[in-house]
Formats: C-alpha cells, sequence, structure tokens
C-alpha cells in the first residue's frame, strides 16, 4: 500500500497543480472561444495579432507574468482552437468575444496586454467595456489602417491565399516581423521556422481572410480620447509593420498614455519574442503602477 505523502510533498503536489494551466472552452458572442489560464493574482489577459494563437504567449510571457498575475490566454476566433467565423466580423466583434469570455470566468475587471492586432481589440474592448479594464498595454500598436491606401496585410492576405507551400508567406513574415539581427542568424530562423510548422492549429487562407478584413478595416484614431484606462504604449525602433511614428500617433490620442521606444538589437514588431526580458519587465512595471 502506498503511503501518505508527507507534507513538503503534498506542499510540491499542491504547487504542480498550481502552475498547471487550467484550459476550456466557451461559447459567447456566437463563437466557441478557447482559453488557458496559468498562476493566480490580478487578472491579465493577453491577446495575439493577426494569424496566429496564444501559444506564442507560452515561450516567454507565461513564466515571467503568471509568477504576478493570472494570466488568462484566449485563442481569437479563427484561429488556434477557437471556432471558425461563418460571416464577415470586426475588430470590435473580437474585443466583445473578449468582454464575454470574461463573464464566463466571472472576472469582472482585468489588465489586458495586446500585440499587433491584439492592441486593436484592446483599445477596441477599452472604448467599449471601459469598466472592465485596469491597465491597459498596447505593443506595436496601429489605430488606423482603414486610412491607408496600401497595407501590408492586404499583400500578407493575397499571398496567403495563392501559396499553397506557405514558402512565400512565411518569408514575408519573418522579413517584416523580425529585427535585421535575428534574420542574420540563420539558427535562430531556422528554429522559428520550425516551431511555427509544428502548429499542430495553423490558420487556414479564408480564416485568415476575415481577420485581415476586420484588421483592415479598422480605424479607432478618431476616438482614442475616449479611453479612460492607464495605457503603456510600447514599440520597437526597428518595427516595420506598425513604425514608431504609428505607436507615437496612437499615444498621443490616449489621454495620458505612457510612451516608450526599446532600441537596439531584437527592437522589431515581435519584441516579445526577441527582447523578452525588457518587454516582460517593462509590462510588470507599468502594471504595478
Amino acid at each position: 500500500m502506498k503511503s501518505a505523502p508527507t507534507a513538503p510533498e503534498e506542499a510540491a503536489m499542491s504547487a504542480n497543480i498550481t502552475r498547471r494551466p487550467r484550459s476550456g472552452t466557451v461559447h459567447t458572442n456566437g463563437q466557441d472561444v478557447f482559453y488557458e489560464i496559468h498562476g493566480d493574482g490580478p487578472p491579465l489577459v493577453l491577446v495575439m495579432g493577426i494569424g496566429y494563437d496564444s501559444s506564442l504567449w507560452t515561450l516567454h510571457q507565461v513564466p515571467a507574468l503568471s509568477a504576478r498575475f493570472r494570466v488568462v490566454l484566449l485563442d481569437n476566433r479563427d484561429a488556434g482552437r477557437s471556432s471558425r467565423a461563418d460571416r464577415p466580423y470586426t475588430i470590435a466583434d473580437m474585443a466583445d468575444d473578449v468582454a464575454g469570455l470574461l463573464d464566463a470566468l466571472d472576472i469582472d475587471r482585468t489588465h489586458l496586454l495586446g500585440l499587433s492586432m491584439g492592441s486593436m481589440i484592446g483599445m477596441e474592448f477599452a472604448l467599449r467595456h471601459g469598466d472592465r479594464l485596469d491597465r491597459l498595454v498596447l505593443a506595436g500598436p496601429g489605430a488606423a489602417p482603414a486610412r491607408s491606401a496600401v497595407e501590408p496585410i492586404s499583400v500578407w492576405n493575397w499571398v496567403k491565399a495563392n501559396d499553397p507551400s506557405g514558402d512565400v508567406f512565411g518569408a514575408q513574415q519573418l522579413a517584416w516581423l523580425f529585427s535585421s539581427a535575428f534574420l542574420r542568424n540563420h539558427q535562430a530562423v531556422q528554429e522559428t521556422v520550425a516551431l511555427l510548422a509544428s502548429n499542430p492549429n495553423p490558420i487556414d487562407p479564408e480564416a485568415y481572410d476575415r481577420q485581415a478584413q476586420a484588421y483592415l478595416q479598422f480605424d479607432a484614431l478618431a476616438r482614442l480620447g475616449g479611453i479612460e484606462a492607464p495605457t503603456l504604449v510600447i514599440v520597437g525602433e526597428q518595427d516595420l509593420l506598425t513604425p514608431p511614428w504609428t505607436a507615437r500617433e496612437v499615444a498621443k490620442g490616449i489621454p495620458g498614455a505612457r510612451f516608450e521606444l526599446v532600441t537596439g538589437d531584437g527592437s522589431s514588431h515581435v519584441m516579445p519574442l526577441e527582447r523578452p526580458d525588457d518587454f516582460n519587465q517593462s509590462v510588470m512595471n507599468f502594471l504595478a503602477g
């Protein structure tokens, strides 16, 4: 007969249970939204950008942020383990998905961190559900792609639909999203390509098109003054997709927003992957008030 666990063993078992993510799917706003919860503490929702699921947050952000926060990951509609939409939608619809998930999880208020399109969802959440938002972090944000005659996302969308192998699409993503220092590190590039290729739930062209249309139609620039939550806007000097001037435009539009420019190697659109320690520290410092 197996003996009862000792007190230290019970403590270790309890710690392991705490560290194990809680996950599930909730039906809200006409979608099945997949989520994971890591850690305990004040809620912090992480929202990913176009075409990717929440698994990218688990590489560097979850281990650091879940030590202080109850980190809530979600797969946006049309991505990852969430359901595929059956009609066009807007960034506002995606923000309402976040609100519906909070309802299902009995979370009244939360911090929110959004990257790229996730920052657009964060802005719209702040405007539509401001009473549920404590602090807002916008990484690599743009507030008005709809005002541009030409947008990289429209090109990516065409390539996604006409590139069966995915090689051209992947190369474009690497060239636009990562820094020159990263692109010169052949091993890092190969490892990243392998990581992205191993995703068991890649986004299909039709789903990508729906996300892209929501992205390309987004324009919140004239409404940013309605965001009341304390806000950090963080961008890298080497960000090509949403360059510093775009992020400054966002910060200037939000009353009292803090603007942070990250410089040097790795200061790309995907700073959470290239400069995770600096990025995580900036986020934690801001959320600590």
